[in-house]
């Protein structure tokens, strides 16, 4: 079972702690389409919810959205907008590139995680197995949450590959050079495996669901075959599995798909 403060990690992201309007599910953000660099962890789709909320109200208040009134309470009016807050506030976060990208939810939860479990600085563990240059390990030093990404995870020197049928909360399945081109990375995290019905959370963006509709989002696997791989099994997430199924669809079109388990 994940650590009390990992589970609240995952919950403010499917809740942005939003003073006095519930239920903003965290929308998904990839920096790599925007290209910004040295910029804050929160712009970049690395931040925890509470720097994302945080960010919400200084963008809003710097150009004059007028979401927030002066005490850093919501005051969207529904009736006029004709949407809810919490659908105004989706909209607001998107439209100014404010959410997380798959890594950056999965590090966020997992060194949570292993700081209440095991006192370890998760990313600073991982990017110390990276066999980096002398500046790019000055870089990760100082940024080392920014620059775990899913390659980190993936790497043999930070995680061990193991079945799908033998995995716990805190493991991975990694997919590497994925999507349109194979030319994107993707990472869902484990948080129970209930006698072969696995649970997982991730940041993603599905093509079918629109500009507005992708964000943290939770699916499960139901072990159909303990003798065959991920792919064998049933992928159910947003009540669609098969092909309509994207995040299973990017698992088949991924040239590595592994189930991992991070090296402490």
């Amino acid at each position: 079972m994940l650590s009390e403060s990992a589970q609240k990690i995952i919950h403010d992201y499917f809740n942005l702690p939003f003073s006095n309007v519930n239920g903003v599910r965290c929308p998904y953000f990839n920096n790599a389409r925007a290209g910004q660099r040295g910029q804050l962890r929160v712009l970049i789709g690395k931040g925890t919810p509470k720097e994302i909320v945080e960010e919400a109200k200084i963008i809003s208040t710097q150009y004059c959205k007028d979401l927030f009134d002066i005490n850093g309470m919501c005051c969207v009016h529904p009736k006029q907008n004709e949407r809810s807050e919490t659908d105004c506030l989706r909209q607001f976060l998107i439209d100014n590139n404010l959410g997380i990208d798959c890594s950056g939810f999965v590090t966020q939860v997992l060194t949570s995680h292993f700081k209440e479990t095991r006192d370890i600085n998760l990313p600073k563990m991982l990017l110390k197995k990276q066999k980096l240059g002398f500046i790019k390990k000055l870089i990760t030093s100082l940024r080392p949450i920014e620059n775990t990404n899913v390659r980190v995870y993936a790497d043999n020197r930070c995680s061990d590959e193991i079945k799908i049928t033998d995995t716990v909360a805190g493991d991975l399945i990694t997919m590497l050079d994925t999507g349109s081109g194979n030319q994107h990375n993707h990472v869902l995290l484990i948080t129970e495996n209930d006698n072969g019905l696995i649970k997982y959370v991730h940041s993603r963006a599905w093509s079918s669901e629109g500009k507005y509709g992708h964000g943290v989002t939770e699916g499960i696997i139901k072990i159909i075959n303990p003798s065959a791989g991920a792919l064998e099994q049933e992928w159910v997430e947003n009540e669609k599995n098969g092909e309509q199924n994207e995040t299973f669809l990017e698992a088949k079109k991924a040239r590595i798909l592994r189930v991992r388990r991070i090296k402490i």
